[in-house]
């Protein structure tokens, strides 16, 4: 078994502020941070933050799972960048040394020095960052698994991802026909409501509540017999992108246990991307999940906009 699943077998049910960084996770340890499909409108509704007007916004877990991996990337753009200072410090002894050799006297040293003086005067000129001599076996078979960063099934998991996106969407087509005859259906029960005697001629509120609150129950119901629809379609989806999520993971890895220090600021980038099109990977499981989700969440919201609305309901006086 690969160390990050025992990793993850033990941290899974620990909250995200237990973990050191963001940037201490990888992709295996976010997706199993991904919120699970909820199985009905209610436990859908508890996945958000509504407003009290029926306005849904990311709950807590959502929230962590995309602001920690974008914080993840920034902070690994941040990391693999030279910062200024040490770009102006290299920039500076360079100058420096060339300066010093551009002299009569630093010519003249320079004609006095041995062929080992002059490469290691030569060194001491290049970037920190140039490119390393030979590489130890351990750290070959390291670069194998970065791969330049780039997976090789990346087409697969497109076509994949599409797929079952395409599955998805028809199946909220589906369950918007379901739920548009409702409509209607409630129009026609609100105008069989007696009316209150006067001139308004108008059912009371009471009455009015009743009936919406009915057909928003309805809403609610529908919603959680389609939330079990997409439990089939996450797990496609997951299958989908493990790989790529896998790929990522090993090559951060591989990266971290490369032993020489030239080597691994040269490959980090490749590294990084290569971890990120696994975070990618997880996006596309969370975003098929909260897409469900908000959708059966929204008519539980609505449903509380109503009780909220007619709280204060009365009969006919």
């Amino acid at each position: 078994m690969k160390h990050r699943m025992l990793v993850t077998a033990g941290l899974v049910l620990l909250p995200i502020t237990a973990w050191t960084v963001s940037k201490d996770f990888n992709g295996e340890m976010w997706l199993a941070q991904v919120p699970a499909l909820p199985s009905s409108g209610q436990t859908a509704y508890s996945q958000w933050v509504d407003d009290g007007q029926g306005n849904l916004a990311l709950g807590e877990g959502f929230k962590n799972v995309e602001t920690g991996m974008n914080q993840a990337i920034a902070d690994q753009a941040q990391g693999n960048a030279p910062s200024h200072a040490q770009t102006q410090q290299q920039m500076s002894s360079a100058q420096q040394m060339m300066q010093k050799y551009s002299t009569p006297e630093g010519q003249a040293e320079l004609k006095s020095m041995t062929p080992a003086q002059l490469m290691a005067l030569s060194q001491q000129m290049m970037p920190q960052t140039a490119p390393p001599g030979i590489v130890s076996p351990e750290d070959q078979a390291r670069l194998q698994k970065i791969s330049n960063g780039v997976y090789s099934g990346q087409q697969q998991v497109l076509e994949g991802s599409t797929s079952v996106n395409k599955e998805a969407q028809a199946l909220c087509t589906q369950w918007d026909a379901d739920a548009a005859p409702l409509v209607a259906q409630e129009a026609a029960a609100e105008q069989m409501l007696p009316v209150c005697p006067g001139e308004a001629g108008i059912p009371s509120d009471m009455e009015v509540s009743k009936v919406k609150l009915e057909y928003a129950n309805k809403r609610v119901v529908l919603a959680g017999q389609y939330l079990s629809k997409f439990a089939p379609l996450v797990d496609k989806m997951k299958v989908v992108v493990r790989p790529e999520i896998d790929f990522g993971d090993d090559a951060i890895a591989a990266w971290s246990q490369i032993q020489d220090p030239a080597l691994k600021q040269q490959v980090s980038a490749s590294a990084h991307g290569a971890e990120q099109q696994g975070f990618g990977g997880v996006s596309m499981v969370e975003t098929l999940i909260k897409n469900a989700s908000e959708k059966a969440a929204q008519t539980v919201a609505d449903e509380k906009a109503i009780q909220k609305r007619y709280a204060n309901a009365k009969g006919c006086s």
